[in-house]
This record gives C-alpha cells, structure tokens and sequence, in this order.
C-alpha cells in the first residue's frame, strides 16, 4: 500500500510540474504573460515538487532494488539521471534569473525578456517530457 502512494505522489508531482511548465512556456510564447509574477510563483512549486519527486523516485527505486548497470534498465536509468541532474543545473539558473530580473520589477520588462523566459520554460518542459518517456520505458522496457 504504501508503494502505491509513493507512485501515485510521484505521478502526481510530474504532472503538476509538466503541466505548469508547459503553461508558462505557452503563456510567454504568446504572450498571454506579461509579468513575472507568475514565474516567481512557479518557481517555489516547481523546486517543492522537484524535492518530492526525487525522493519518490528513491523510494521507487528502493521497492525495485538497485539495478545492475550492465543491464538495459541500469543503463536506462543512468540516461535518466544524467537528465534530471541536467535539469536540476538548468532550472537553477533558469530559478536565478527569474529572481534577478523579478527583483528588478521597477523597471519595465521588454518583450526580449519574456520570450527568453518562455525558451527557459520551453527548454525545461522538453526535458520533463524527455524523463517521462524515459520512465515509461523503464517501468514499461
């Protein structure tokens, strides 16, 4: 029972945080935002939610026990750390900019601010799908 909840919290957390990547790419994309504001929100969820699925994603691991890394599923799952980790290092300079130039809020924020901001999103909701496809593969082969 209790490893039915942590994949289902796991679940949960990636769809939340695909789905509001996805939003905010699409939003600057179109120019539907037009602040910050939303960003800077997000920001908080998404590294929340980041910390829940890494530590889902151990417990997930954990029920499965360690794979040996000759085997097609070992080598699966390094590809899909090697992404997360890109992740992690590109959301944090992705989280540091949003700050920066949200601290900044006096001045006014030009289009080519928005549509960086919207590429940062786009770039970060690729590699979540990418660690989506990689996880049906695993749980899946």
């Amino acid at each position: 029972m209790v490893s039915l909840a942590i994949r289902t919290l796991h679940v949960l957390a990636v769809t939340v945080l695909v789905g509001g990547t996805v939003a905010l790419w699409y939003g600057y994309r179109s120019g539907a935002l037009t602040s910050l504001r939303a960003a800077r929100q997000y920001e908080w969820l998404f590294w929340a939610l980041l910390g829940v699925l890494v530590l889902t994603g151990v417990g997930n691991l954990g029920a499965l026990g360690p794979p040996g890394p000759a085997t097609d599923w070992g080598r699966t799952l390094l590809v899909k750390l090697l992404v997360v980790l890109g992740l992690v290092l590109g959301s944090a300079v992705r989280t540091l900019s949003v700050v920066r130039v949200s601290d900044h809020l006096d001045r006014p924020t030009g289009r080519s601010t928005h549509t960086a901001f919207g590429r940062a999103y786009g770039v970060t909701a690729t590699a979540l799908l990418a660690l989506v496809v990689l996880a049906e593969v695993l749980a899946h082969g």
